[in-house]
């Protein structure tokens, strides 16, 4: 069987490519678009785990939440997604 590949390939548009690149060059704070990117998606991760993590909670125990769950749930734009959550 074949070794799976530490890394994969994905494509960005080239606007916010070129905006992150502005981003790098403004702030010297990253060597490279895969260095922002990289940790630009750890943050998104952990922004959706927490998510994950209060809705599981919201639904295990919806009379302490404040509210129902379905609402928190409604409330997460989840960062401007164009597909809408299931």
């Amino acid at each position: 069987m074949a070794e799976r590949s530490k890394y994969r390939t994905v494509s960005i548009p080239s606007g916010i490519t070129d905006e992150i690149e502005r981003l790098i060059e403004q702030l010297r704070y990253w060597p490279s678009v895969s260095s922002f990117v990289r940790e630009a998606t750890l943050e998104k991760i952990k922004v959706e785990r927490r998510y994950l993590r209060e809705l599981r909670e919201a639904k295990e125990n919806p009379i302490h939440s404040g509210k129902p769950a379905s609402d928190e749930e409604e409330n997460h734009d989840g960062g401007n997604r164009s597909v809408p959550r299931g």
